[in-house]
């Protein structure tokens, strides 16, 4: 098997996964209804076993192991890059300082490290766009 066929079969699974119920129900509640600007808002308002609190967990988790594919070329930078970028700049934007508090708080600096790693190359790759235009 063709190392081409190896990427489009591994990107085509996280396809499936990204497109799953689940996951839709995940990202959807996300974008709509996550409102935390601090850790202990987002403890607050989403204790542990609440579906914001798994919801939220499940979008950081998707994220964070496309960044460990990028970070370990597991894919192509292009191939993860152009999965869904709106989405991981989203995400990033909103949760970051929820997380960079969690990362303290848990005394944890890898926590969500491949959503951080994936978030800096969207924008890298957007900042090249930008300036071929």
């Amino acid at each position: 098997m063709s190392d081409k066929f190896k990427e489009a079969e591994l990107l085509l699974h996280i396809y499936s996964i990204y497109s799953s119920e689940s996951m839709v129900d995940a990202f959807t509640w996300f974008f709509k209804n996550f409102h935390a600007e601090t850790l202990e808002d987002f403890e607050k308002r989403y204790p542990l076993g609440s579906k914001g609190r798994k919801y939220f967990w499940r979008v950081g988790n998707f994220f964070d192991l496309l960044g460990t594919f990028l970070e370990n070329e597991y894919l192509p930078n292009k191939l993860v890059i152009d999965f869904c970028p709106d989405d991981i700049k989203s995400f990033w934007e909103r949760a970051k300082t929820i997380v960079l508090q969690m990362r303290k708080k848990w005394k944890d600096p890898s926590l969500f490290s491949g959503v951080e790693l994936l978030n800096n190359e969207v924008g890298k790759w957007q900042g090249r766009l930008e300036k071929k235009q």
